[in-house]
């Protein structure tokens, strides 16, 4: 009986010291035992790994870690000891059950993965340029207040960042005047149209629209990726071009991924959307829980139903992974962060993972959690994230 409780309050004191709970005292009887024997070391890795788990869910969005804590601890219970070695990779399977897979550690303050002299990388923040149809272009990110464009047109920039015409005082013209915002690499942005559409734009985006809709239809240019919640007007349909792509829309709320030629998507919050790859295609309308691809080279368009939240989580300040290529992770780890990849080891582009991590995760927590979940080592240099094998 005794060792069963030894064993117990061994298991509990590994999961305190994983996520960061221990005095200095408690910290440094762990690692003395973790010095003790391999097979010591062995079992706290394998704990560490099942444990690090980047959680995921599509309707909760906050880890209760007590509850977490209480499975897991509940999972280890069930499980074998002898000589304090033990394995929990029922663990996973346990925690799926209950809704998915979660993390609810925090990396160990102590155990830094990056050099302490490199250059400090931060997530994105709200930056834009906007170029007046004047040509003049003003940075968003130093200026509030209002901005004159020609006609008498007048634009908001409140101290939230945020670019407001609708409401703003405009003089009726019959003349389109254009502007475009331009969001950098790490980079966001929120903007209000002047009908009252809203659009939220993400990194390394541009949307080009007039300042007031004057004309039949109310017609903007994307670029990039962005989520827009559209004022429903039935006398003005609303329209989103990418290149030759077409996307008709008839009130609603929906997300735009235009990053990639061959794979535009579109996915549907609520309301109804028409879109067509090109010209010479046939429209296709989508229904909410619905996604959209196609490829604007080709022409060829496919619909199906999906969760939609990993498609609009960066909204909502996540990025949200599901069995996703390592690469593809990466692609949008680049943007948020303004950060180039290097793979040295093509093979782990394929390594695919589930994952919700907060956008604005500092870059070495996220490059940590990555590195205990994926197998791969992650490491940087300059402002360059390189990938290896272990």
């Amino acid at each position: 009986m005794r060792n069963n409780l030894l064993d117990q309050e061994i298991r509990e004191r590994l999961l305190s010291y994983i996520n960061g709970e221990l005095d200095e005292m408690e910290r440094l009887s762990v690692e003395s035992w973790l010095r003790d024997k391999p097979e010591n070391r062995e079992a706290f890795r394998l704990l560490e790994k099942d444990c690090l788990f980047i959680r995921w869910a599509g309707k909760e969005r906050e880890v209760n870690v007590g509850k977490r804590k209480t499975i897991l601890l509940q999972e280890i219970r069930r499980v074998r000891v002898r000589k304090i070695r033990f394995r929990i990779a029922a663990t996973v399977a346990v925690l799926m059950a209950v809704g998915g897979m979660y993390l609810f550690v925090s990396p160990p303050t102590h155990e830094k993965m990056l050099a302490k002299n490199e250059p400090v990388i931060r997530h994105a923040y709200p930056q834009a340029k906007l170029i007046l149809s004047t040509g003049k272009e003003i940075d968003l990110t130093k200026n509030i207040g209002y901005i004159q464009e020609q006609d008498g047109f007048v634009v908001a920039l409140d101290s939230n960042k945020m670019l407001v015409y609708d409401g703003v005082q405009v003089i009726e013209s019959k003349k389109t005047i254009y502007n475009k915002i331009i969001v950098p690499r790490g980079g966001e942005f929120f903007l209000t149209l002047s009908d009252g559409t809203e659009v939220w734009l993400n990194a390394d985006s541009e949307l080009e629209y007039p300042v007031n809709f004057v004309s039949d239809e109310r017609a903007v240019k994307l670029r990039g990726e962005a989520y827009f919640k559209v004022k429903r007007d039935t006398t003005k349909p609303f329209r989103v071009t990418s290149g030759k792509y077409r996307l008709q829309v008839y009130g609603t709320e929906f997300n735009m991924n235009t990053y990639h030629q061959e794979e535009i998507q579109v996915v549907l919050v609520q309301g109804a959307v028409g879109f067509r790859a090109n010209l010479s295609t046939p429209e296709l309308r989508l229904k909410p829980n619905q996604l959209g691809v196609a490829n604007e080279l080709t022409g060829k368009t496919e619909i199906k139903e999906v969760d939609i939240y990993p498609y609009i989580a960066w909204k909502n300040q996540d990025v949200v992974f599901v069995n996703e290529r390592l690469e593809s992770i990466m692609e949008k780890i680049e943007r948020w962060y303004d950060v180039n990849v290097f793979f040295q080891n093509d093979s782990l582009k394929d390594v695919r993972l589930y994952g919700n991590i907060q956008r604005y995760t500092d870059i070495q927590d996220l490059l940590f959690f990555l590195e205990k979940t994926s197998g791969a080592r992650f490491g940087i240099k300059d402002r360059t994230i390189i990938i290896n094998n272990k």
